[in-house]
């Protein structure tokens, strides 16, 4: 079997990273599919490392496959000891979670690992799988719940 080479992905970075116009247009994509906050630290982010946006959208037909009962959304973890990272978090009902969840995450990692080395991207990137219950102190709230299965975050 012949590795991917991903030189359509390293043209499309090199686009990216000289074209400014692009960049905001493909970022605009990301804020529509994928939810977060603190909309300037994570565009900043971005504009560093343009690259996560190709990782992104190979990402997202992943989480549709893989764990299309997850929810999930985008955050930046700045933490002055390490290297600032985007985290994918992942979130599976405790129920999904111990049925496989873990098991099909690591099937998306390995699917974008030989990208993300390729890009340069290794410690930028994580993907950060969770549970989340409905009971109890750690508890949803309802509208989160409600989100959760109307596809709130599985646009």
């Amino acid at each position: 079997m012949i590795k991917n080479d991903f030189k359509k992905e390293i043209e499309y970075v090199t686009l990216l990273n000289g074209d400014d116009t692009l960049f905001e247009k493909e970022f605009s994509k990301i804020f529509e599919e994928f939810p977060f906050e603190s909309y300037d630290e994570i565009h900043d982010f971005f504009s560093k490392n343009r690259g996560l946006i190709v990782v992104l959208k190979k990402t997202k037909p992943l989480l549709k496959k893989y764990v299309p009962y997850a929810s999930f959304h985008l955050e930046l973890d700045i933490d002055p000891l390490f290297t600032p990272q985007l985290l994918l978090v992942v979130k599976a009902l405790d129920y999904d979670f111990n049925n496989g969840f873990k098991e099909d995450i690591k099937l998306i990692d390995r699917e974008i690992d030989d990208l993300l080395l390729k890009l340069n991207l290794g410690r930028k990137f994580f993907i950060f799988d969770t549970s989340c219950n409905v009971s109890g102190k750690s508890a949803l709230s309802l509208k989160e719940v409600s989100r959760h299965y109307s596809g709130y975050y599985n646009h």
